[in-house]
């Protein structure tokens, strides 16, 4: 993103009115700097980053005022949403006429919590009041194709996540991945009927009734049908059942993959995954195998967690708070785009939690690059980066 741009952002949402010290283009840089390396814990931790890249000796009063501002996180969200657009690379693709091809999109979506200072109880009612009575949750859509994430919503976590999924009208031809808190057969239904598909993670609890019932070669399994699944009941391998949920078991009917793995001491384990993938298409194991792809965005989050800062800063202004989200994901996107282009530019596939965890030693040299305007500096220091990361 050019340096006006970030300007001309900062303008229209109103957080710069006339030019001051304070530079949103450096500012911007100097929260990917902090945040994207190493451990920030401290408002002051971005301010000393900002003198450090600009040579300024703006003192920590006026800087926190600007950034107290009910316009700071507004735009933040809004050179996030413009980073997504920019810095976005389709990564992976299916291969010439597997089945991945009858997908435009895989999308995962789900979110994650964590508690923000007590004071913004308020703003940001926790689920768990004695543990953490403020917190926040962010709700994700990631696409598969492209790594990152296509849609993001912060929101009290005491907010119901299931609000807060994709619509089923903009899954047509997408492939969906969700956990356990998504399982809904109102969901399931107008996933289908918008010509979409999915792979929802459910539990037994539901206690739907078997209708039909197939072991991994295709052979009918008559003995359990006409029955509630339960543990008890399920061979020790994987089967392949339609199912009945809801009133008269013909509420939805559908079909249920349910896949076996031998727990602690020997005891039956399964993993319950609720599809409209035909049978005759996606094996049991090919469904299980998908669903595994629902672990990148659980990576995604780690990466945020761990090598971006994104945690509970010591503020209880709540546009500073939220604004520092906004900022850390940034970040993330920031580390993701260079590892992806790295990826494109070696053709080696490359870790973006190993890259995120290594930023220390190339993100600053394209920082400074970046600040500098120079295009010879910024091509090196990202020929450096690409150094650091083909090892």
């Amino acid at each position: 993103m050019a340096e006006d741009e970030m300007e001309n952002i900062a303008r229209s949402t109103g957080f710069l009115r006339r030019k001051r010290v304070l530079v949103p283009y450096a500012l911007v840089l100097a929260l990917i700097s902090t945040l994207g390396v190493g451990n920030a814990n401290w408002i002051a931790d971005i301010l000393r980053a900002y003198n450090a890249l600009t040579g300024s000796s703006l003192q920590y009063k006026p800087f926190h005022n600007q950034l107290k501002k009910w316009q700071f996180p507004e735009w933040m969200r809004q050179v996030l949403e413009t980073a997504l657009l920019k810095l976005t690379l389709d990564v992976l693709e299916p291969l010439p006429d597997s089945k991945l091809e009858m997908f435009d999109n895989i999308v995962m979506h789900d979110g994650t919590s964590f508690a923000v200072k007590a004071s913004l109880k308020k703003s940001f009612p926790g689920r768990f009041k004695k543990v953490s009575p403020a917190a926040v949750e962010l709700h994700v859509t990631m696409s598969g194709f492209s790594g990152s994430p296509e849609s993001i919503t912060l929101a009290p976590d005491k907010e119901s996540e299931k609000h807060f999924r994709p619509e089923a009208e903009t899954l047509k031809n997408c492939l969906a991945l969700e956990d356990a808190g998504y399982q809904d057969k109102k969901h399931f239904i107008a996933i289908d009927e918008a010509g979409g598909f999915f792979i929802i993670r459910g539990t037994k609890n539901i206690k739907p009734i078997i209708l039909e019932a197939y072991d991994e070669d295709g052979i009918r399994l008559r003995h359990l049908e006409g029955k509630k699944i339960s543990h008890r009941r399920l061979p020790r391998q994987s089967v392949d059942l339609k199912i009945g949920w809801g009133k008269d078991n013909c509420e939805y009917i559908g079909r249920m993959v349910v896949i076996y793995k031998a727990g602690r001491r020997n005891k039956k384990d399964y993993t319950y995954l609720h599809t409209n993938l035909a049978r005759e298409i996606f094996s049991i194991l090919e469904v299980g195998t998908l669903y595994r792809l629902r672990w990148q965005i659980e990576l995604l989050f780690l990466e945020w967690k761990s090598h971006a800062n994104l945690h509970k800063f010591d503020t209880g202004k709540k546009a500073i708070a939220e604004g520092l989200i906004w900022a850390s994901i940034l970040a993330s996107v920031f580390q993701r785009y260079i590892t992806y282009a790295s990826e494109l530019a070696i053709k080696v596939e490359l870790s973006t939690r190993r890259a995120a965890s290594s930023t220390q030693h190339y993100l600053l040299g394209i920082i400074d690059a970046l600040l500098s305007l120079s295009t010879r500096k910024i091509i090196c220091a990202i020929k450096q980066a690409i150094d650091v990361l083909r090892v």
